[in-house]
């Protein structure tokens, strides 16, 4: 522990993945499709940790299609309704990751957490997945906040070279924040990387100035590492609520979500 280059976390490192099933939140732009690149990376960088990555997209609404046992096309709310599918980590068709359209689901978590909580919730979103699996939640960030209220989980904002993408991205900060979750900065450059820092602190200047905030900004090279380091584990178990809010179209409000097209489904 104490030898020169060591420190005490570096067998932790070494170690392969332990533990139930994490989460990462990320929210998704107003054109859902300008992220994907972003996503992918993302998503690459954690495989190449040795993570198996499950990308969860609240953008997507699942197909009614039974056919498939992995999770991939069935979705979210069908994984959640049924017990027998479960320890799902990797596709069955030898993609990198698997991809989930999610909309459907994400909407009856909604509904779960506001009427039992947002741990009972995310525990009820993290079960249908394996020890060790990443899930990367891709939503809308007034989803994620529903979901997630008052946990103070880091949510990663993407940050693209787009113009839409200093209002995407202060946007979400502002309901992330007044959630409680701890929105942080996710810049990736293709190819302007001069143009891109404008735009962050663009975003920086404005949270910090309108909401009194003061982001994180978090370099592409380390968001493999940060993410799990940060990444939401599953609550342990409670009795003390019954209702996981399973049923589409169930909120008490009568409104229901429109997912915008995705290039996943």
């Amino acid at each position: 522990m104490f030898e020169p280059g060591f420190d005490q976390a570096a067998g932790l490192r070494g170690e392969p993945p332990v533990g139930g099933p994490v989460l990462v939140p990320v929210s998704s732009p107003a054109q859902p499709a300008r992220a994907y690149e972003w996503l992918c990376t993302l998503a690459t960088a954690l495989t190449a940790e040795g993570r198996a990555v499950v990308i969860v997209d609240g953008t997507a609404t699942e197909a009614r299609s039974r056919d498939r046992h992995d999770g991939a096309h069935l979705g979210l709310m069908r994984v959640l309704q049924d017990p027998s599918i479960a320890h799902l980590e990797h596709p069955l068709d030898g993609a990198d990751w698997l991809v989930m359209p999610g909309a459907a689901g994400l909407q009856a978590l909604q509904e779960t957490a506001q009427a039992a909580g947002s741990q009972v919730a995310l525990s009820r979103l993290l079960t249908p997945f394996a020890s060790g699996a990443v899930v990367l939640l891709f939503a809308p960030a007034f989803s994620l906040a529903g979901l997630l209220h008052g946990l103070g989980a880091r949510a990663l904002v993407p940050v693209i070279e787009q113009p839409q993408s200093s209002i995407d991205a202060y946007g979400a900060v502002k309901l992330l924040d007044a959630a409680g979750l701890a929105p942080v900065l996710a810049p990736l450059a293709s190819g302007a990387p001069a143009a891109l820092q404008t735009v962050v602190h663009t975003v920086i200047d404005t949270a910090q100035r309108h909401l009194g905030l003061s982001l994180d900004s978090w370099p592409v090279a380390t968001w493999a590492l940060r993410a799990q380091e940060s990444a939401m584990e599953r609550p342990r178990p409670t009795h003390a609520h019954g209702y996981h809010g399973l049923v589409p179209g169930a909120s008490r409000t009568g409104r229901s979500t429109v997912a915008a097209p995705s290039l996943w489904s």
